[in-house]
């Protein structure tokens, strides 16, 4: 005889969360996310951040390789052979010089030497996009056709003077040039002297390349620049190769206010230079140079944040200074080819020495004092 066990029941097994429970897993999951990203978005950044900075390393080291072909002289930082009349044009930037040394052969055999960067073929020739010549975090050149991330160290210069601001009129585009921007160094001489232009020279590491004869004014002799390309020569870096700037970043290089047209072939140092724009009307001292007057001419737009990353919201072409979209950084290299990375919160006096490869160079100039070598520990 079978017997019941009336006392016990199957349960039905649980098809699902309680609403509690999810929202216990919910809120679980939305915890870990919160402490997930900012550890994923910094990995992106460091990954972005080295990327970067292999760039930078490739084009320095490129620009040291196209140096010892040219008997140690750096390239160009813009480069304005004769036309017309003997009046020039506007050639192309320091990247063309260096395509040879970055795996880029068959972009430079294309090119054009006889005209200008934005005229026949060449515009679309530097349109190409190459990588190498672009941070992953600017977001102005990253990917684009044209795009430029890195400038090189042009040195101190007159903000006054960079276009068709000195004879011969119909020049498209003059460059930048201690020959063209004469500043008053040494005590007692015209800033147009010899001395005074030879100290100016020892401002920068890269220098444009103009085959004409300039002056600074009706008044001045002329220069002839003629053949000759007054970029620093590797090896003899005075201030020493590792205290020595030789290219940043800038997210507002690789146009001009003037022309609009984005291209890294663009020799204005708006463009592919950098530089820290002084007005110099009494002698002065490199160790001044955080400190002297800077106004620049409204038509050229160009902004007095001469220091890192004050312009890195700026208009392209407007500020050619160091800027990057690194948080409170700049990727910089140096002339020993190392690659390094600038705080924002760098002394400006350190900075200013960063940039001269020949401001501690004793001199004999009336009033003048040299700067002091930089320390290794000053940034």
């Amino acid at each position: 005889m079978q017997t019941r066990n009336v006392g016990m029941r199957r349960v039905a097994p649980r098809s699902g969360f309680t609403l509690i429970e999810l929202l216990v897993v919910i809120s679980i999951i939305a915890t870990l996310m919160s402490l997930i990203l900012p550890a994923i978005q910094q990995a992106r950044e460091a990954a972005r951040r080295t990327q970067c900075q292999n760039n930078l390393k490739n084009i320095t080291l490129a620009a040291i390789s196209c140096a010892e072909s040219r008997r140690g002289v750096l390239p160009a930082s813009g480069t304005y052979p004769k036309g017309v009349f003997g009046v020039p044009y506007q050639g192309h930037s320091w990247v063309l010089d260096l395509l040879p040394h970055l795996d880029q052969q068959a972009i430079y055999e294309r090119w054009d030497f006889s005209t200008s960067f934005n005229a026949g073929p060449n515009l679309n020739i530097s349109q190409y996009n190459i990588e190498v010549l672009t941070c992953p975090n600017d977001d102005t050149a990253a990917s684009k056709n044209g795009g430029l991330t890195y400038v090189a160290n042009c040195g101190v210069g007159d903000p006054n003077i960079d276009l068709r601001t000195i004879a011969p009129a119909t020049a498209s585009d003059i460059g930048h040039t201690f020959a063209m921007e004469p500043l008053g160094w040494a005590d007692g001489v015209s800033a147009a002297s010899l001395a005074n232009v030879a100290i100016g020279k020892d401002t920068g590491v890269f220098w444009a390349n103009m085959s004409f004869s300039i002056r600074a004014n009706t008044n001045a002799p002329f220069v002839d620049t003629e053949t000759k390309n007054a970029s620093a020569k590797i090896g003899q870096i005075y201030d020493g190769a590792a205290n020595t700037l030789m290219f940043t970043e800038n997210v507002n290089a690789g146009s001009d206010v003037l022309s609009g047209i984005s291209t890294w072939a663009n020799p204005s140092i708006r463009s592919c230079g950098f530089f820290y724009g002084v007005n110099i009307g009494a002698p002065a001292t490199f160790g001044q140079l955080n400190t002297l007057a800077f106004s620049p001419p409204v038509a050229l737009k160009l902004s007095a944040n001469r220091f890192i990353n004050q312009e890195k919201h700026g208009v392209d072409g407007g500020a050619p200074y160091p800027n990057s979209r690194h948080v409170g950084l700049v990727v910089a290299s140096f002339c020993d080819g190392t690659v390094k990375v600038l705080s924002d919160a760098v002394d400006k006096g350190v900075y200013c020495r960063l940039i001269t490869p020949r401001g501690a160079v004793p001199r004999a100039n009336s009033g003048f004092v040299a700067e002091e070598p930089i320390s290794g520990n000053e940034f």
